[in-house]
This record gives C-alpha cells, sequence and structure tokens, in this order.
C-alpha cells in the first residue's frame, strides 16, 4: 500500500481543524526569503504546511509536494490536470484528487510574499508585452529561475491571496484587452487599405471606434506582436494581410513601365487613390497615399519591390493584361499604337469607342489610373513613353483647330423660381467623356450629387457637380442612352435643395422654347 503511506494522513484529533486553522494563520505571517525564485518559495510553503497539517505523522515524500505545486500551477506553467498531477506523484487520479482536497485550506491565504509582490509589479509595469518577454523579464531580475506563463504567475497570485489584473490577448499580456484589440484591428484594416499606417494613423482609426489611445501607447502596443511589421519608428504594416491595396496599385503602375522613380510612383499613387476616395461612401474612411518616406520604406520592406538609388522596380515578373485588366491594357496598347505615343482626349476616346471599350471606364482611366500620363492639356500618354515637346504641341494644335470646327454654344442662368439650368450644345468631347468641363451653377453651389431624370420623370442617371474644379461628370449615362450626336443641345435644371436634375435634349429649335422663357425670367 505505497500510495496510502505516502498520502496525505486525515487528522485524528478533534481540536484538529481548530489547530490546523491557528497553523495556517501562523503561516500566513511568515515573511520567506525574498532572495529566493517564486518556485523554490511555493514549494517550501507547501512543505511547511503540510507539516503543519500532519502534526506529529509523517509529512508528504517530496512527489506528493511537488505535484501539488504542478497541480496549482505554481512552478512556471499552467495548473496541470488531475492526471498529470497523479504521474507526477506516482498515484492514481482519483488519489490525487485526494491529496487536493486534504490542502485546501492552503490556497488563498495572503502570504507574505516579497518576490512574488515584485513579479507582479515588475509584469504590471511590462505590460503590454509578450508572454515570452515577460518570463525573459523575470529570469533576468533573478524572480525566477524557470519560464514563468501568465497563467502560472496568476496562479502564484491567486495561491497567495492577490489580484493580477492581466490578461493574455493575442499572444500579448495587457491590462486592457479591448484596447490591445482596438490597436491590432485598426493595423490590420489600415495596412490591408492603404499598404502601410503611421502610428498617428492607427491612433486616430482607434480613435473612430471609441477608444481613446494616445501615439505612444499605440507605440507600446504594436511593439509586442509578431503580426506588426516596423517599417521604420513610425511606419508600420500587418504582415499577413490577405489585401493591400498599396501592393495592387504598385504592381499597375510596374507592370506598364519600370523602373519608377519613388516620388513618380507617390504621385500616381495619391492621384489614383484620390479617384477611390471620390467614389467612396460616407461610412467609408479615405485612403491616404503614404509619404515619400514610408512609400521607401514598404517597397524596400516587400519582396516583390526593389528601391535603387530612387528607382522603383519589381522583382517578380508582371504581365500587363493580368495586372491592369482587358480594357486598360488594350487602351495602353491603343495609344503605343498612335503615330507618336501620344493622343488629344477626343481622339483617343473615340478609338477606344471604335474598339468596343467603355467610355466612362476609358475616361476614369485617363484621368486617374496610374498607367496613364496627361503631358500637358489635352495630351495622354502611357507612362514611360519619351515624347518631345513639339510632337505634343502638334497633337494639341490638331485637337484644337477639330475643336473650332464644332458648334460649342453654352448659356447659364437661373429661372424665375430660382432653379440654375445650363444649355449646351454636344461637342465630341462632351459625347465621349460625358464631362461638362464648363462652370453652370453659382459660384458657392457645394459640390453636389444630381439624381438625374428624363422629360418621361424616369431615372436617368447621376451627374455629380464638383465646385472646386467647376467640372460636371455623369452625363454619360444619359448621352448613350439616348445615343446623342455632336451638335445636339442638352438642357438641364438642376435643384439643389433637393439633390435632383432635369435633363432633355433636342436639335437648336427644340431648346428655343427653355431658352425663351429663362431668358425672359
Amino acid at each position: 500500500m505505497t500510495g496510502q503511506a505516502n498520502a496525505v494522513q486525515q487528522p485524528d484529533r478533534p481540536d484538529m481543524q481548530a489547530d490546523l486553522a491557528r497553523m495556517l494563520h501562523e503561516l500566513a505571517g511568515l515573511t520567506f526569503d525574498d532572495t529566493e525564485p517564486l518556485e523554490t518559495t511555493a514549494v517550501r510553503f507547501l512543505s511547511e504546511a503540510d507539516r503543519v497539517i500532519h502534526g506529529n505523522r509523517r509529512p508528504c515524500r517530496p512527489a506528493i509536494i511537488n505535484g501539488l505545486a504542478a497541480r496549482y500551477g505554481l512552478l512556471g506553467q499552467s495548473p496541470a490536470t488531475l492526471e498529470e498531477t497523479g504521474r507526477a506523484m506516482g498515484v492514481t487520479r482519483e488519489r490525487a484528487r485526494q491529496i487536493q482536497k486534504k490542502h485546501e485550506a492552503l490556497h488563498g491565504l495572503h502570504l507574505r510574499w516579497p518576490q512574488l509582490d515584485a513579479a507582479l509589479e515588475l509584469a504590471s509595469r511590462q505590460a503590454p508585452c509578450t508572454e515570452s518577454a515577460l518570463a525573459d523579464e523575470l529570469l533576468d531580475r533573478g524572480l525566477t529561475t524557470v519560464r514563468y506563463s501568465l497563467a502560472s504567475l496568476r496562479a502564484c497570485a491567486e495561491f497567495a491571496g492577490r489580484q493580477l489584473g492581466l490578461d493574455m490577448k493575442d499572444g500579448v499580456v495587457t491590462d486592457d484587452p479591448d484596447v490591445l484589440t482596438a490597436a491590432y484591428r485598426a493595423t490590420r484594416r489600415l495596412s490591408e487599405r492603404q499598404g502601410l499606417a503611421t502610428l498617428l494613423q492607427v491612433s486616430d482609426e482607434v480613435l473612430d471606434a471609441g477608444v481613446v489611445v494616445t501615439e505612444g501607447d499605440v507605440r507600446a502596443l504594436l511593439a509586442t506582436s509578431e503580426s506588426v511589421v516596423w517599417l521604420d519608428d513610425h511606419h508600420v504594416t500587418w504582415r499577413s494581410s490577405v489585401r493591400n491595396r498599396l501592393v495592387n496599385t504598385l504592381r499597375n503602375l510596374l507592370s506598364v513601365h519600370q523602373p519608377v522613380d519613388l516620388l513618380s510612383a507617390r504621385r500616381a499613387v495619391e492621384n489614383f487613390w484620390a479617384y477611390r476616395n471620390a467614389g467612396r461612401t460616407a461610412d467609408q474612411a479615405d485612403l491616404v497615399a503614404p509619404t515619400l518616406t514610408g512609400l521607401r520604406v514598404f517597397c524596400e520592406w516587400h519582396d516583390q519591390f526593389a528601391v535603387d538609388d530612387d528607382e522603383l522596380s519589381a522583382t517578380v515578373p508582371l504581365d500587363l493584361n493580368a495586372e491592369l485588366g482587358v480594357e486598360a491594357a488594350l487602351l495602353v496598347e491603343l495609344i503605343r499604337m498612335s503615330p507618336n505615343g501620344v493622343l488629344d482626349r477626343t481622339s483617343l476616346m473615340e478609338t477606344a469607342e471604335a474598339y468596343g471599350i467603355n467610355l466612362s471606364t476609358a475616361g476614369v482611366y485617363l484621368t486617374f489610373h496610374p498607367a496613364f500620363v496627361q503631358l500637358d492639356r489635352n495630351a495622354w500618354t502611357v507612362r514611360g513613353t519619351q515624347a518631345a515637346s513639339d510632337v505634343v504641341a502638334t497633337v494639341q494644335g490638331q485637337a484644337r483647330a477639330r475643336s473650332l470646327t464644332e458648334n460649342r454654344d453654352f448659356r447659364a442662368g437661373v429661372t424665375p423660381d430660382g432653379r440654375p439650368w445650363v444649355l449646351l450644345a454636344v461637342t465630341s468631347n462632351v459625347r465621349l467623356t460625358g464631362v461638362l468641363l464648363r462652370r453652370w451653377l453659382p459660384r458657392g453651389t457645394p459640390s453636389t450629387r444630381f439624381e438625374l431624370t428624363d422629360e418621361r420623370g424616369e431615372s436617368c442617371g447621376t451627374a455629380v457637380y464638383n465646385d472646386e474644379t467647376g467640372f460636371t461628370h455623369g452625363l454619360g449615362t444619359y448621352i448613350r442612352r439616348f445615343g446623342l450626336r455632336v451638335g445636339e443641345y442638352v438642357y438641364m435644371c438642376a435643384d439643389p435643395d433637393e439633390e435632383t436634375a432635369s435633363i432633355t435634349h433636342g436639335g437648336s429649335d427644340e431648346m428655343g422654347r427653355p431658352m425663351q422663357t429663362h431668358s425672359a425670367g
């Protein structure tokens, strides 16, 4: 009956429970050596207490004491299961449970345990930190001689009647899991949205989620995560982002031409994302292009890019069609096929239309896409094309001469009831782009989206007025629906308060009646 000889003996004196309570109180008043490590003190306390429990009887053997310490989680690891405890003690699982029960009075005493207090204070100061970093610090300070998990440190605190207000979240020891989660989520969202982020951007993003955290706190929180990549002291990214818009934009850019100087690459990203921002809803955050420094450190870190003397290139093969898509890739080839690699907007749009490219899409590409460059007024080419100034001047002159042959009639005013109106002759540029490049709303009218209705009251698209430029985009839907030709007239009358506008078209005679009415008004 070896197991019985080594087990805790049942107290048999009637007053044993009272004596035990008194002795435990005395044990709680002891001050243990503040130079020995936590695990040594834990075993020492259990041994002393075991002698109290047994009185004059033989105390438990060391394997039992060490097994109890492991069961309570006092030796650096999480509390052991009963199965593991039994194996360590050399007894059955059930016997281990009985032994633990006999020693339940030991748990929760407020012991005078200086090195535990020092360890708990150190953990609170270190947080947020990784569990590994905390274990290293405890070792360095001589508070332990084995690596302590947070679960074991908490078990020691609970055993000795203390509280440890730290939790483990995403592999990080923290006193505020909600703030940590918010910082991580913000960093990941920003990385997926725009490639990388500054600490200030992370702080602002966390604030938008309703959590106040300083830039310094963000630095401490992110420093603990293995998922966060520090590009430099101020820029971070998320290592395992499924999507990264900056990578996609740079691949678009470099699939057309490389190398590209970093400054040009940053401007291309900023311009392209400005278009993306214009189409985002109120609940969607804007894309913020990286600084030149941010772009450099990101590309130096990312394995798909290389930076050499301010020149950016790709380290992986890039296929133009795969990166840009069919329409944008075709548009690139159409420009390259032109005699000088430079086209005016109207000629380019007509060529695109002949090849079946959606005109609205082509217009967006020319204005914002990083593959295309506007060399000068009304002169476009593909990035990387070297065009002499006289070539650009020739293209501009030909476009201007053509434009002068078209009816460019344009009139604007306000109805008697205060509604602004515009009447314009359709030019090649308007027909192909759906963009009115002249201001027709009174200055000070804010940028507005007007829901368009035709003369039958049916919805026919959206016109977007930009007060900064005076341009109106979105007429292409109406122009294509009714097959308007160059020289026909379009009449539009807006209600800015309701954000609606009526639109109709016809010849000069058909448009005479509203013109006469509004002129009289």
